[in-house]
């Protein structure tokens, strides 16, 4: 059975339709970009620790730090570019004046955005205040990533998270995966 769409909506289903596709062909180049500038940057680090490790014949601990802190520092800029292409997107659908549906809808993923990065960033201090040199959370519609700068959790530590994690972000401790950088 054929449905026959007035010609008034055609117009708007395309524009919506091609919206749609033209973002989500964005945010998947953005995606593969960082993966393949990560995975560059990934083999340059391994390249230089096999280097050093040669040379020295057995890695020294501040080394290990160093890379560590690299780690952390080089995922908070990769969240923070991916996070300002999501953004950009976001705004170029309002700037375009597409209909009020979608305007709606990037607006709100907007504000869930801009509300997922705070409380991301609210659960890494309070972490990092419970005495953790450094701390990575990654929040997504049903699951929260925490990595921590540490060689091991004790049962302690990892309760002291996870209580955190529960508490700001609202999400089930099933969801919740709590993991070392080492």
């Amino acid at each position: 059975m054929k449905h026959h769409i007035p010609e008034k909506y055609k117009k708007y289903l395309n524009t919506r339709v091609f919206t749609v596709a033209g973002i989500c062909l964005l945010l998947a180049a953005a995606v593969v970009t960082n993966v393949l500038v990560n995975n560059a940057k990934a083999s340059k680090t391994t390249a230089t620790a096999q280097l050093t490790s040669t040379k020295t014949g057995v890695q020294s601990v501040s080394t290990v730090q160093e890379q560590m802190s690299g780690f952390f520092a080089s995922y908070r800029e990769e969240r923070d570019n991916v996070r300002t292409q999501e953004l950009a997107y976001l705004d170029a659908i309002v700037s375009q004046g597409a209909d009020t549906e979608t305007l709606n809808d990037a607006q709100k993923q907007k504000l869930d955005l801009i509300n997922c990065m705070e409380i991301e960033l609210t659960v890494e201090n309070l972490v990092r205040g419970k005495g953790f040199d450094d701390v990575i959370v990654s929040m997504h519609a049903g699951s929260v990533n925490v990595i921590v700068g540490a060689e091991t959790l004790n049962d302690e530590q990892v309760a002291q998270i996870l209580d955190i994690v529960l508490r700001e972000t609202g999400e089930t401790a099933e969801n919740v995966k709590i993991s070392t950088a080492m």
